[in-house]
């Protein structure tokens, strides 16, 4: 039996297909990126870091 999404594994499943369509389509048109991509775990790892050091 399978289970239903939430809407967060939703959101992280999109992005991650939008991130890898991108690529796909980059490579295609003959681009390369130098730039590493930011995983959405380590952004929000990251800003709570930041609002702890800021106290935001």
């Amino acid at each position: 039996m399978t289970s239903k999404l939430t809407e967060k594994q939703k959101a992280t499943l999109w992005q991650q297909q939008r991130a890898a369509s991108y690529q796909a389509s980059c490579r295609l048109a003959g681009y390369t990126s130098t730039e590493s991509l930011i995983v959405a775990e380590h952004a929000e790892e990251r800003l709570a870091s930041l609002r702890r050091q800021y106290g935001g």
